[in-house]
Protein backbone atom coordinates (compact mmCIF):
# COMPACT_ATOMS: atom_id res chain seq x y z
CA UNK A 1 0.00 0.00 0.00
CA UNK A 2 1.91 3.15 -0.70
CA UNK A 3 0.26 6.01 1.13
CA UNK A 4 2.96 8.65 0.22
CA UNK A 5 3.94 8.99 -2.82
CA UNK A 6 0.31 8.70 -5.01
CA UNK A 7 -0.35 12.70 -4.16
CA UNK A 8 -3.85 11.40 -2.12
CA UNK A 9 -2.74 13.14 0.63
CA UNK A 10 -1.72 16.30 -0.76
CA UNK A 11 -5.08 16.19 -2.91
CA UNK A 12 -7.07 16.18 0.12
CA UNK A 13 -5.51 19.03 1.94
CA UNK A 14 -5.86 20.93 -0.91
CA UNK A 15 -9.56 20.28 -1.57
CA UNK A 16 -10.19 20.84 2.39
CA UNK A 17 -8.85 24.32 1.66
CA UNK A 18 -11.54 24.04 -0.74
CA UNK A 19 -14.15 23.32 0.96
CA UNK A 20 -14.00 26.07 3.49
CA UNK A 21 -13.75 28.39 0.94
CA UNK A 22 -16.50 27.39 -1.16
CA UNK A 23 -18.68 25.66 0.53
CA UNK A 24 -18.22 27.00 4.22
CA UNK A 25 -19.22 26.27 7.85
CA UNK A 26 -22.89 26.80 9.04
CA UNK A 27 -22.43 29.43 11.63
CA UNK A 28 -24.67 30.13 13.95
CA UNK A 29 -22.91 32.18 16.24
CA UNK A 30 -22.38 35.68 15.99
CA UNK A 31 -19.58 36.23 17.72
CA UNK A 32 -17.50 33.20 15.66
CA UNK A 33 -18.16 35.10 12.31
CA UNK A 34 -17.49 38.40 14.08
CA UNK A 35 -13.84 36.75 14.88
CA UNK A 36 -13.34 35.07 11.29
CA UNK A 37 -14.45 38.30 9.65
CA UNK A 38 -12.19 40.76 11.62
CA UNK A 39 -9.33 39.27 9.86
CA UNK A 40 -10.59 40.23 6.32
CA UNK A 41 -10.10 37.04 4.97
CA UNK A 42 -13.45 35.67 5.70
CA UNK A 43 -17.33 36.07 4.76
CA UNK A 44 -20.44 35.29 5.88
CA UNK A 45 -23.19 34.47 3.45
CA UNK A 46 -26.51 35.85 5.09
CA UNK A 47 -28.90 33.84 2.21
CA UNK A 48 -26.85 30.10 3.49
CA UNK A 49 -25.86 31.07 6.80
CA UNK A 50 -21.89 29.85 6.17
CA UNK A 51 -18.79 31.09 6.90
CA UNK A 52 -16.35 31.26 4.22
CA UNK A 53 -12.78 30.97 4.97
CA UNK A 54 -9.80 31.82 2.45
CA UNK A 55 -6.94 29.46 2.24
CA UNK A 56 -4.37 32.10 3.37
CA UNK A 57 -5.97 32.29 6.30
CA UNK A 58 -5.83 28.46 6.99
CA UNK A 59 -2.76 28.18 5.52
CA UNK A 60 -1.77 31.62 8.10
CA UNK A 61 -3.16 29.48 10.82
CA UNK A 62 -1.35 26.21 10.28
CA UNK A 63 1.98 28.66 10.44
CA UNK A 64 1.58 29.99 13.68
CA UNK A 65 -0.15 26.37 15.34
CA UNK A 66 2.82 24.59 17.13
CA UNK A 67 4.27 21.58 15.45
CA UNK A 68 4.20 18.25 16.21
CA UNK A 69 7.72 17.68 17.73
CA UNK A 70 6.63 20.22 20.43
CA UNK A 71 3.62 17.85 21.81
CA UNK A 72 4.09 16.01 24.79
CA UNK A 73 2.77 12.49 23.40
CA UNK A 74 5.43 11.25 21.20
CA UNK A 75 4.98 9.45 17.70
CA UNK A 76 3.29 5.65 17.58
CA UNK A 77 1.41 6.15 20.87
CA UNK A 78 -1.91 4.37 21.71
CA UNK A 79 -4.18 5.20 24.00
CA UNK A 80 -7.48 4.95 25.95
CA UNK A 81 -9.75 7.60 24.76
CA UNK A 82 -13.68 8.62 24.12
CA UNK A 83 -16.50 8.84 26.55
CA UNK A 84 -18.84 5.36 26.52
CA UNK A 85 -21.96 5.72 28.70
CA UNK A 86 -21.99 2.47 29.74
CA UNK A 87 -19.75 -0.23 31.30
CA UNK A 88 -19.48 -3.92 29.94
CA UNK A 89 -20.22 -5.58 33.21
CA UNK A 90 -17.34 -8.73 32.13
CA UNK A 91 -19.21 -11.26 34.20
CA UNK A 92 -22.69 -11.15 33.43
CA UNK A 93 -22.77 -9.43 30.04
CA UNK A 94 -25.23 -6.09 31.12
CA UNK A 95 -24.40 -2.97 30.47
CA UNK A 96 -24.37 -0.86 33.67
CA UNK A 97 -23.42 2.59 34.39
CA UNK A 98 -20.31 3.88 35.06
CA UNK A 99 -18.82 4.77 38.38
CA UNK A 100 -15.52 6.68 39.70
CA UNK A 101 -14.34 2.79 40.67
CA UNK A 102 -14.47 2.02 37.01
CA UNK A 103 -11.96 5.34 35.94
CA UNK A 104 -9.85 4.61 39.03
CA UNK A 105 -9.42 0.85 37.64
CA UNK A 106 -8.86 2.30 34.01
CA UNK A 107 -6.58 5.18 35.17
CA UNK A 108 -4.45 2.82 37.45
CA UNK A 109 -4.21 -0.01 34.21
CA UNK A 110 -3.33 2.62 31.90
CA UNK A 111 -0.78 4.22 34.30
CA UNK A 112 1.29 0.92 34.61
CA UNK A 113 0.70 -0.30 30.88
CA UNK A 114 3.82 -0.12 29.14
CA UNK A 115 2.38 0.00 25.56
CA UNK A 116 -0.55 2.80 26.25
CA UNK A 117 0.76 6.48 26.05
CA UNK A 118 -1.71 8.73 26.47
CA UNK A 119 -5.45 8.18 28.80
CA UNK A 120 -8.88 9.92 28.51
CA UNK A 121 -11.90 9.48 30.44
CA UNK A 122 -12.61 6.35 28.37
CA UNK A 123 -16.36 6.42 30.27
CA UNK A 124 -18.76 9.11 30.75
CA UNK A 125 -19.07 9.74 34.86
CA UNK A 126 -22.47 12.57 34.59
CA UNK A 127 -22.22 15.74 36.56
CA UNK A 128 -18.75 15.13 38.09
CA UNK A 129 -16.41 16.69 35.68
CA UNK A 130 -14.34 18.41 38.26
CA UNK A 131 -13.99 14.48 40.46
CA UNK A 132 -13.31 12.88 36.93
CA UNK A 133 -10.30 15.39 36.35
CA UNK A 134 -9.21 14.69 39.67
CA UNK A 135 -9.97 11.18 39.36
CA UNK A 136 -7.60 10.66 35.83
CA UNK A 137 -4.39 12.57 37.18
CA UNK A 138 -4.21 11.52 40.80
CA UNK A 139 -4.21 7.69 39.46
CA UNK A 140 -2.52 7.92 36.20
CA UNK A 141 0.89 9.97 35.34
CA UNK A 142 0.84 9.99 31.80
CA UNK A 143 -0.66 12.36 29.57
CA UNK A 144 -3.80 13.41 29.20
CA UNK A 145 -6.72 14.57 27.65
CA UNK A 146 -9.90 15.48 29.74
CA UNK A 147 -13.40 17.17 29.08
CA UNK A 148 -13.94 20.73 30.44
CA UNK A 149 -17.31 22.98 29.58
CA UNK A 150 -17.96 24.17 33.21
CA UNK A 151 -16.49 27.02 34.93
CA UNK A 152 -15.24 24.98 37.55
CA UNK A 153 -14.13 21.91 35.12
CA UNK A 154 -12.21 24.80 32.78
CA UNK A 155 -11.18 26.42 35.78
CA UNK A 156 -10.10 22.71 37.36
CA UNK A 157 -8.08 21.91 33.97
CA UNK A 158 -6.12 25.36 33.93
CA UNK A 159 -4.72 24.23 37.37
CA UNK A 160 -3.54 20.86 36.13
CA UNK A 161 -1.85 22.87 33.08
CA UNK A 162 0.06 25.39 35.03
CA UNK A 163 1.04 22.40 37.45
CA UNK A 164 1.43 18.92 36.41
CA UNK A 165 0.89 19.91 32.35
CA UNK A 166 0.47 17.31 30.03
CA UNK A 167 -2.67 17.92 29.53
CA UNK A 168 -5.25 18.60 26.61
CA UNK A 169 -8.80 19.39 26.52
CA UNK A 170 -11.03 17.29 24.58
CA UNK A 171 -13.92 19.81 22.25
CA UNK A 172 -16.34 18.95 19.30
CA UNK A 173 -17.06 22.08 17.68
CA UNK A 174 -18.86 21.28 14.34
CA UNK A 175 -21.43 18.70 14.08
CA UNK A 176 -20.90 16.84 10.56
CA UNK A 177 -21.44 17.88 7.94
CA UNK A 178 -20.34 21.88 8.24
CA UNK A 179 -22.46 22.55 11.34
CA UNK A 180 -21.23 24.61 13.92
CA UNK A 181 -22.31 23.33 17.37
CA UNK A 182 -23.21 27.30 18.91
CA UNK A 183 -23.55 25.50 22.77
CA UNK A 184 -19.91 24.51 22.79
CA UNK A 185 -18.56 27.56 21.70
CA UNK A 186 -18.35 29.76 24.89
CA UNK A 187 -16.58 26.71 26.48
CA UNK A 188 -13.99 26.27 23.69
CA UNK A 189 -13.28 30.07 23.54
CA UNK A 190 -12.89 30.29 27.02
CA UNK A 191 -10.33 27.23 27.17
CA UNK A 192 -8.20 28.87 24.34
CA UNK A 193 -8.41 32.93 25.34
CA UNK A 194 -7.04 31.27 28.87
CA UNK A 195 -3.88 29.27 26.91
CA UNK A 196 -5.02 25.59 27.91
CA UNK A 197 -4.13 22.98 25.29
CA UNK A 198 -6.93 22.03 23.39
CA UNK A 199 -8.05 19.04 20.47
CA UNK A 200 -10.68 19.74 17.80
CA UNK A 201 -12.87 16.43 17.10
CA UNK A 202 -15.23 15.74 14.06
CA UNK A 203 -16.45 12.56 12.83
CA UNK A 204 -18.02 12.57 9.61
CA UNK A 205 -19.91 8.91 8.55
CA UNK A 206 -19.49 7.97 5.15
CA UNK A 207 -22.58 7.42 3.67
CA UNK A 208 -24.27 9.16 6.44
CA UNK A 209 -22.73 12.99 6.97
CA UNK A 210 -20.11 12.38 4.81
CA UNK A 211 -19.12 11.24 0.92
CA UNK A 212 -19.04 7.95 0.39
CA UNK A 213 -15.26 7.52 -0.53
CA UNK A 214 -12.13 7.16 0.68
CA UNK A 215 -10.63 10.55 -0.44
CA UNK A 216 -14.45 12.57 -0.03
CA UNK A 217 -14.73 11.65 3.48
CA UNK A 218 -11.17 12.42 4.42
CA UNK A 219 -11.35 15.85 2.90
CA UNK A 220 -14.73 16.54 4.97
CA UNK A 221 -12.82 15.55 7.82
CA UNK A 222 -9.99 17.30 7.24
CA UNK A 223 -12.13 20.78 6.34
CA UNK A 224 -14.16 20.48 9.78
CA UNK A 225 -10.62 19.81 11.85
CA UNK A 226 -8.79 22.70 10.26
CA UNK A 227 -11.88 24.91 10.85
CA UNK A 228 -11.34 24.35 14.83
CA UNK A 229 -7.47 24.67 14.71
CA UNK A 230 -8.37 28.13 12.60
CA UNK A 231 -10.38 29.36 14.62
CA UNK A 232 -7.42 28.35 17.85
CA UNK A 233 -5.39 30.14 15.99
CA UNK A 234 -6.84 33.66 15.29
CA UNK A 235 -7.75 33.85 19.14
CA UNK A 236 -4.70 32.72 20.54
CA UNK A 237 -1.67 32.13 18.43
CA UNK A 238 0.34 29.79 19.02
CA UNK A 239 -1.81 27.56 21.37
CA UNK A 240 -0.96 24.07 21.19
CA UNK A 241 -3.84 22.51 19.19
CA UNK A 242 -4.39 18.97 18.34
CA UNK A 243 -6.27 17.75 15.02
CA UNK A 244 -8.68 14.90 16.07
CA UNK A 245 -10.92 13.97 12.65
CA UNK A 246 -12.26 10.89 13.02
CA UNK A 247 -13.74 9.60 9.61
CA UNK A 248 -15.96 7.09 10.17
CA UNK A 249 -17.88 4.41 7.91
CA UNK A 250 -21.79 3.69 7.91
CA UNK A 251 -21.62 -0.14 6.85
CA UNK A 252 -24.74 -0.54 4.75
CA UNK A 253 -24.77 -3.85 5.70
CA UNK A 254 -25.76 -3.30 9.07
CA UNK A 255 -28.45 -0.41 8.59
CA UNK A 256 -26.17 2.41 8.55
CA UNK A 257 -24.40 1.83 12.45
CA UNK A 258 -21.17 3.45 12.45
CA UNK A 259 -18.19 0.15 11.92
CA UNK A 260 -15.48 0.44 13.76
CA UNK A 261 -13.95 -3.07 13.00
CA UNK A 262 -13.22 -2.23 9.83
CA UNK A 263 -9.90 -2.58 7.81
CA UNK A 264 -10.99 0.65 5.47
CA UNK A 265 -11.84 2.17 9.30
CA UNK A 266 -8.09 1.84 10.81
CA UNK A 267 -7.16 2.94 6.71
CA UNK A 268 -9.25 6.03 6.79
CA UNK A 269 -7.65 7.07 10.41
CA UNK A 270 -4.04 6.11 9.14
CA UNK A 271 -4.86 8.26 6.16
CA UNK A 272 -5.88 11.51 7.87
CA UNK A 273 -3.00 10.79 10.57
CA UNK A 274 -0.57 11.50 7.06
CA UNK A 275 -2.32 14.49 5.74
CA UNK A 276 -0.95 15.70 9.43
CA UNK A 277 2.38 14.46 9.62
CA UNK A 278 2.92 16.35 5.76
CA UNK A 279 1.70 19.39 7.88
CA UNK A 280 3.95 19.14 10.90
CA UNK A 281 0.94 19.18 13.26
CA UNK A 282 -0.59 17.13 16.12
CA UNK A 283 -2.09 14.19 15.43
CA UNK A 284 -5.09 11.93 17.67
CA UNK A 285 -6.98 9.43 15.53
CA UNK A 286 -9.40 6.17 16.02
CA UNK A 287 -8.12 3.03 15.27
CA UNK A 288 -7.71 -0.59 16.81
CA UNK A 289 -11.10 -0.91 17.91
CA UNK A 290 -14.12 -3.26 16.95
CA UNK A 291 -17.62 -3.31 16.32
CA UNK A 292 -18.72 -6.61 18.27
CA UNK A 293 -20.55 -5.83 21.36
CA UNK A 294 -18.50 -8.16 23.47
CA UNK A 295 -15.04 -9.16 24.00
CA UNK A 296 -14.31 -12.21 21.66
CA UNK A 297 -12.49 -13.76 19.38
CA UNK A 298 -13.55 -11.40 16.87
CA UNK A 299 -13.24 -7.92 18.88
CA UNK A 300 -9.13 -9.59 19.25
CA UNK A 301 -8.96 -10.07 15.17
CA UNK A 302 -10.04 -7.21 14.29
CA UNK A 303 -7.65 -5.03 17.48
CA UNK A 304 -4.16 -7.14 15.59
CA UNK A 305 -5.33 -5.81 12.33
CA UNK A 306 -5.32 -1.93 13.25
CA UNK A 307 -1.98 -2.65 15.93
CA UNK A 308 -0.51 -4.46 13.07
CA UNK A 309 -1.35 -1.81 10.34
CA UNK A 310 -0.22 1.17 12.46
CA UNK A 311 2.72 -0.65 14.13
CA UNK A 312 3.64 -1.00 9.94
CA UNK A 313 3.03 2.27 9.13
CA UNK A 314 3.88 4.46 11.29
CA UNK A 315 1.70 7.55 13.03
CA UNK A 316 1.48 9.61 15.71
CA UNK A 317 -1.64 9.12 18.22
CA UNK A 318 -4.20 6.64 18.06
CA UNK A 319 -7.50 6.46 20.62
CA UNK A 320 -10.12 3.95 21.61
CA UNK A 321 -7.10 1.46 21.15
CA UNK A 322 -8.00 -0.81 23.87
CA UNK A 323 -11.74 -1.48 26.10
CA UNK A 324 -14.42 -0.13 23.58
CA UNK A 325 -16.59 -2.66 22.35
CA UNK A 326 -19.58 -1.76 19.55
CA UNK A 327 -20.00 1.79 18.17
CA UNK A 328 -17.83 3.24 21.69
CA UNK A 329 -21.31 2.95 23.63
CA UNK A 330 -19.75 1.07 25.92
CA UNK A 331 -15.84 -0.12 27.21
CA UNK A 332 -14.87 -3.59 29.16
CA UNK A 333 -12.25 -3.13 31.49
CA UNK A 334 -11.02 -6.85 30.66
CA UNK A 335 -10.54 -6.03 27.25
CA UNK A 336 -7.91 -3.34 28.18
CA UNK A 337 -6.21 -5.47 29.79
CA UNK A 338 -6.42 -8.75 27.31
CA UNK A 339 -5.96 -5.81 24.39
CA UNK A 340 -3.27 -4.57 25.85
CA UNK A 341 -1.15 -7.95 25.84
CA UNK A 342 -2.53 -7.85 22.33
CA UNK A 343 -0.64 -4.66 21.11
CA UNK A 344 2.23 -5.77 22.75
CA UNK A 345 2.63 -8.98 20.83
CA UNK A 346 1.13 -7.64 17.62
CA UNK A 347 3.84 -7.35 14.69
CA UNK A 348 3.73 -5.36 11.90
CA UNK A 349 3.79 -8.54 9.36
CA UNK A 350 0.65 -9.25 10.44
CA UNK A 351 -0.99 -5.83 8.54
CA UNK A 352 -4.05 -7.25 6.05
CA UNK A 353 -3.04 -6.09 2.53
CA UNK A 354 -5.08 -3.04 1.40
CA UNK A 355 -5.53 -1.69 -1.78
CA UNK A 356 -5.94 1.68 -1.59
CA UNK A 357 -8.97 3.76 -3.34
CA UNK A 358 -7.83 6.20 -5.58
CA UNK A 359 -8.79 9.78 -5.84
CA UNK A 360 -12.32 10.47 -6.18
CA UNK A 361 -13.29 14.25 -7.51
CA UNK A 362 -16.65 13.32 -7.10
CA UNK A 363 -16.38 13.23 -3.62
CA UNK A 364 -15.47 16.86 -3.19
CA UNK A 365 -18.50 17.67 -5.68
CA UNK A 366 -20.39 15.97 -3.47
CA UNK A 367 -19.55 17.82 -1.12
CA UNK A 368 -20.64 20.81 -2.15
CA UNK A 369 -23.86 19.29 -2.99
CA UNK A 370 -24.89 18.46 0.38
CA UNK A 371 -23.31 21.33 2.10
CA UNK A 372 -24.02 21.29 5.66
CA UNK A 373 -27.54 18.68 4.96
CA UNK A 374 -26.59 15.27 5.82
CA UNK A 375 -28.37 14.10 2.90
CA UNK A 376 -25.80 11.41 1.63
CA UNK A 377 -27.67 8.65 2.68
CA UNK A 378 -29.69 9.46 -1.22
CA UNK A 379 -26.96 11.23 -2.99
CA UNK A 380 -26.14 9.59 -6.13
CA UNK A 381 -22.73 9.77 -5.29
CA UNK A 382 -23.35 7.15 -2.44
CA UNK A 383 -25.60 5.13 -4.79
CA UNK A 384 -22.95 4.74 -6.84
CA UNK A 385 -20.20 3.88 -4.64
CA UNK A 386 -21.80 1.19 -2.62
CA UNK A 387 -20.24 -2.08 -2.92
CA UNK A 388 -17.17 0.04 -4.62
CA UNK A 389 -15.89 2.14 -1.46
CA UNK A 390 -14.67 0.62 2.10
CA UNK A 391 -14.86 -2.50 0.98
CA UNK A 392 -15.85 -5.39 3.98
Amino acid sequence: MNIEDNGLLEKIHRDALRVLEEVGVKCPSLEVRQIFEDTGLAAFDETSGHLHVLAPLVEQALGTAPKRDQYWIPENAFGVGGTAPFVYDDQTGELVEPTIEDLVKIAKTVNEADVVQFMARGVLIRNQEVKVIDTIVEHCHKPVYVAAVTEAGIARAQRVHDTRGNLTVQFSIINSPLNLIESMIDPFLSCVRKGIPIYVSTMPMAGLSGPYCMSGLLTLTHAEALFGITLTQIVNPGLMVVHAGLPSIANIRKNYAVDLGLVAHNIANLLTEKVNNKLGIPSIQTACTTSEGKPNRKAEEDAIKGYALMKKYGFHQMRHAFGFLKELISFSIAKLERHIALCRETESDQAPEYELESYDPEGLEAIKRNGSRANYMQDDHTLKNTGKSFIY
